[in-house]
């Protein structure tokens, strides 16, 4: 069975533009129903990404039904995740960039449409946390909460799933 958590980490208001984030928003939301719509002002690497996800459609990448033409749906991410001993997993040109060895998070052009533009983030210490665990950092969605810029990061993991006995705990509640 996979354990899945997330996180939400708030992202510099003055680096990342909020503007940009909605575009993107409403592009993620075109591409979750089906349409493929090329803006020409911006990175084809992001837009690569939206229209790589249409395999996820109603996984947690996407999460629920967007039920308006006009949801809030947050824009799914790729990761490349560089770990202490040197390995690193996740795909080549991701534009998010988790460095363990730094504590960085590097994101590059999601919080503006710029060539070469790179906001970097301090690392969590819960990211740290879940991966000394055994998980593993498989998705990022950015997205706006409050007309506030966020980064959500994704953490999975396996576990043994409960399985409840069949004894019977009686308590005499009279006694």
């Amino acid at each position: 069975m996979i354990a899945r958590r997330a996180i939400l980490i708030k992202l510099p208001k003055d680096k990342c533009d909020a503007d940009y984030i909605r575009r993107l928003m409403a592009l993620t939301n075109l591409a979750y129903r089906g349409f493929e719509v090329w803006v020409p002002d911006l990175p084809k690497a992001i837009q690569h990404q939206l229209y790589d996800f249409k395999n996820f459609k109603g996984s947690l990448v996407f999460g629920t039904v967007p039920k308006r033409w006009l949801a809030s749906t947050w824009v799914p991410l790729k990761t490349l995740r560089f770990y202490p001993d040197g390995s690193r997993k996740g795909g080549r040109y991701a534009p998010v960039v988790l460095d363990f060895k730094g504590s960085v998070i590097k994101l590059y052009q999601v919080c503006r449409n710029g060539r070469g533009y790179v906001v970097e983030v301090p690392m969590p210490k819960w990211v740290i946390d879940r991966v000394s665990e055994g998980g593993d950092v498989k998705f990022a969605m950015t997205g706006l909460k409050d007309d506030e810029p966020y980064l959500a990061l994704i953490a999975e993991r396996e576990v043994e799933p409960y399985i409840p006995s069949d004894y019977i705990l009686a308590i005499d509640v009279n006694a």
